[in-house]
């Protein structure tokens, strides 16, 4: 568990990817709240800030959102990834969800399988028309060498 817990402190490294057809990703500045954070084992949770939210199609498909503080001198992202159910162009429907597969928490190391958790995204329309994301609120858990680890991250957009 103190290994895990080290490594909350490291940066995840991004991951290539090729969002839309352009291949550029949907980068989103906005403020997180209080709620944001990681939490292992039950215990105290450790809180993230961010400011700044990375959308992103995988090689295969699926999306990758990334939350970070540009401003941190830490360097912390906490990243989900997972399939958009539905229709699956970014703004498609005003509320998407991403059902989250894999948890990212620091750079190198391997993703954490998710036992449940979702994304939801509000848009206020089609992005590759004009529509921009509003608000996305993450959520997963899953076991990482053995301890149960809880992440959210509730990104309000400017």
């Amino acid at each position: 568990m103190e290994r895990l817990v080290a490594t909350l402190s490291l940066c995840l490294l991004p991951v290539p990817a090729a969002a839309q057809s352009v291949g550029q990703p949907i980068i989103v500045s906005g403020t997180c709240r209080h709620q944001s954070g990681v939490t292992i084992d039950g215990g105290e949770t450790s809180r993230f800030s961010c400011d700044v939210a990375v959308l992103s199609r995988t090689q295969n498909g699926t999306v990758l959102i990334q939350f970070t503080d540009r401003s941190g001198d830490d360097g912390r992202i906490l990243g989900f990834a997972g399939t958009i159910e539905g229709r699956q162009g970014f703004g498609a429907d005003s509320v998407q969800t991403l059902g989250v597969e894999r948890l990212y928490l620091a750079g190198g190391a391997q993703p954490v399988p998710v036992t449940r958790g979702s994304c939801i995204m509000n848009w206020s329309g089609l992005q590759r028309t004009g529509g921009r994301l509003t608000s996305v609120v993450c959520g997963a858990r899953g076991i990482a060498e053995g301890s149960d680890v809880q992440a959210m991250v509730v990104l309000d957009a400017q």
